[in-house]
């Protein structure tokens, strides 16, 4: 027998001697601190500081990457679309004119600074950093350290965006202008907090500049802030694959019931699920102060139902019950499905519609992570769906160039319109005589 709970202290998932039960209905009981998790709230403070919290609670960097790392699926397609934003790494080029159909003509900047920059370590380990972090949390953010004269860039630093949180926004202007980094926000510590400047959003290359001009960017290292663009919140952009938040909670209830079924075999016989608010009313979370006592009543309760529906004194009773005065019909409602049939396959919930509705959310066509969601197991299929993936990703890859040419720009201005491109590598058919390439975009 195995009873799980989730971090609010109501059930999960129960699998019995023969029954399995599925707690439902998560959002009739919010969390008690925090009710919904994913929207902006106003800012809060840390002794002399003011920022915005990242959701309710301030803990969604923490929350989702718990979600991504416990899902498969989920991890292994951010990882994937991180790859394949980065390419093969960056070039510095210039447009030298655009023709008639649309297509440029580039010309290579050979310059042995430049090249030497961006065949450091520290540009790889950018790329794939921040770059996870785009897609995984929909927001990252990079440092730009500069020189001790505060007139050149000598390199940027991809921060970790859980430790970063953006500062009050100006009453005047409605800009944010400071970002602060803890490493520990559940435990806030004022003196632990560091503060550091935000390029302005829409023009970091003249507040740059000014940063220059007036003597503030030789004190301190600035900070750039890389926000996804689907997204209608003001602060924090809301990562797409958060859309299939239900899938992901059914692909992880499927494997903690897969595992606990072990012992039995699986052999399920009754599939119950119960709402969330029914143990709510029965034992207020409210009124316990030890929430290990009042998982223990909920695990005897449990159990003793497991033995009432599935115990051989009881087989084939009828089990009735009802509870609370829903102003919603349905709301309270049990349901209960009695697998007649030993186990078959049939009788196994599996995780492959949960694992194809994450891809799908998280910007990624299933068939390139081997899902085999449509028509798409012939070569050339595969072939066309990573040249789609690399077109559409050419947003997100603007974005990640943005910060390394903005140093290279204010470090010589020779190079003002230099533009960094990706290196790809295109399959192609190898059984008509062709070899894997690796071009430019």
């Amino acid at each position: 027998m195995s009873l799980t709970f989730d971090k609010n202290g109501n059930p999960d998932v129960y699998v019995g001697s023969k029954a399995f039960i599925n707690f439902v209905n998560p959002d009739e009981v919010p969390d008690k601190k925090t009710g919904s998790t994913a929207e902006e709230t106003e800012a809060e403070e840390i002794g002399k500081y003011k920022f915005i919290p990242w959701y309710d609670d301030n803990d969604f960097p923490v929350t989702a990457h718990q979600l991504i790392d416990s899902t498969p699926i989920l991890k292994r397609a951010l990882i994937s679309l991180t790859k394949m934003m980065a390419g093969q790494g960056v070039y510095p080029t210039k447009v030298l004119e655009y023709n008639a159909d649309g297509t440029e003509k580039l010309e290579v900047i050979n310059d042995i600074e430049v090249l030497k920059l961006l065949r450091k370590n520290i540009v790889r380990n950018y790329l794939a950093r921040c770059g996870y972090d785009i897609y995984a949390l929909q927001n990252a953010f990079v440092k730009l350290i500069p020189d001790l004269g505060g007139s050149k860039i000598l390199r940027i630093e991809p921060m970790n965006s859980k430790h970063c949180r953006l500062g009050e926004a100006d009453s005047k202007t409605g800009k944010i202008n400071n970002v602060l980094v803890l490493g520990n926000w559940e435990d806030a510590d004022e003196k632990a907090v560091k503060t550091y400047t935000l390029l302005d959003y829409d023009n970091p290359d003249a507040h740059l500049e000014e940063l220059k001009k007036s003597g503030e960017l030789k004190k301190a290292p600035v900070v750039m802030h890389l926000k996804g663009d689907f997204s209608g919140n003001d602060y924090y952009s809301l990562p797409p694959w958060y859309s299939a938040k239900k899938w992901i909670d059914i692909a992880g209830k499927v494997a903690t019931m897969v595992d606990a079924g072990m012992d039995n075999m699986l052999n399920i016989l009754i599939h119950l699920q119960i709402p969330y608010s029914y143990w709510e009313k029965k034992y207020p979370s409210d009124e316990f102060d030890n929430k290990i006592e009042r998982q223990a009543k909920i695990t005897a309760d449990v159990k003793a139902l497991d033995e009432k529906l599935t115990s051989s004194e009881n087989a084939k009773k009828t089990l009735i019950t009802y509870f609370g005065d829903s102003e919603e019909e349905g709301d309270d409602e049990w349901k209960i499905d009695v697998i007649d049939k030993k186990f078959s396959q049939e009788n196994l919930m599996t995780s492959s519609a949960a694992d194809t509705q994450t891809a799908i959310a998280a910007g990624v066509n299933p068939d390139l992570l081997g899902l085999m969601y449509g028509n798409s197991k012939g070569g050339s299929m595969q072939r066309e769906l990573l040249l789609i993936q690399y077109a559409l990703s050419w947003l997100d890859r603007q974005k990640l160039a943005d910060p390394l040419e903005l140093m290279i720009r204010f470090n010589n201005s020779k190079y003002e319109d230099i533009e960094l491109r990706f290196r790809n590598t295109f399959l192609t058919a190898l059984d008509a005589g062709k070899e894997t390439q690796t071009k430019l975009s």
